[in-house]
């Protein structure tokens, strides 16, 4: 199994990026949010757009490359994509059903989301469904590729990476720290892109499904709401 930890690193460093650009893409736009000029799902809009178009920017070789690869080869990318998403999603329904059994609460993540569609569905359904699979795929999978090539290796730990940010604003204090359970549904269906994508090695693949799993959580947050 090879392993090259200077990848690792820069791969850690992408995600430190990730933190980083996106306060400074909100300082130019948070004082006009402050004086309600603009709401908080269009300054979220806003920062996803620029930090898509960044991170196409800066991996425009990679996205070049998968284009055309996705464009000969699509029927088998979308196949074993879909194949491991699909499981991914069986485990994460298994998993949060089995949370939601213990009553352990929802995840901060998930209530943030319920919010900012209440206070508009389009703009966040824009952030959700076409900026964040961009990034998110762009950062957690492609930013890691050449760190191992063991397939569950990569997974595992980009998934892990991927649903360990997501709950982390739920622990608030130390008596909180069961909520990093959710860490579990979080990760499966970001475990099954990361060996999807160790396998075909097509960023478009993944973010195709990505964008279809989130459009599935949008409509499950309409539900709530509406």
């Amino acid at each position: 199994m090879k392993l090259d930890f200077k990848e690792l690193f820069k791969g850690i460093l992408v995600i430190c990026s990730y933190f980083l650009i996106q306060v400074i893409y909100c300082m130019p736009f948070i004082f006009l949010y402050e004086k309600n000029k603009i709401s908080e799902t269009t300054l979220y809009l806003i920062i996803y757009a620029a930090m898509a178009i960044t991170y196409l920017i800066a991996y425009r070789k990679t996205i070049i490359e998968d284009l055309k690869d996705f464009k000969k080869n699509y029927k088998n990318i979308l196949k074993i994509t879909t194949k491991y998403w699909i499981l991914g999603f069986i485990a994460m329904l298994i998993s949060s059903t089995l949370l939601a059994s213990i009553n352990i609460g929802n995840a901060t993540n998930q209530e943030q989301n319920i919010n900012l569609f209440r206070e508009s569905a389009i703009l966040q359904g824009i952030t959700a469904i076409i900026l964040a699979p961009i990034i998110e795929e762009l950062v957690f999978r492609r930013s890691f590729k050449n760190f191992t090539n063991n397939k569950w290796l990569f997974a595992l730990v980009t998934g892990l990476i991927f649903g360990g940010l997501h709950v982390i604003s739920s622990i608030t204090s130390i008596n909180e720290l069961y909520m990093i359970l959710h860490i579990i549904p979080y990760s499966t269906v970001g475990i099954a892109f990361g060996y999807a994508y160790k396998e075909h090695n097509n960023i478009i693949g993944t973010m195709l499904l990505h964008a279809l799993h989130n459009i599935i959580a949008v409509i499950e947050i309409l539900i709530i709401i509406l």
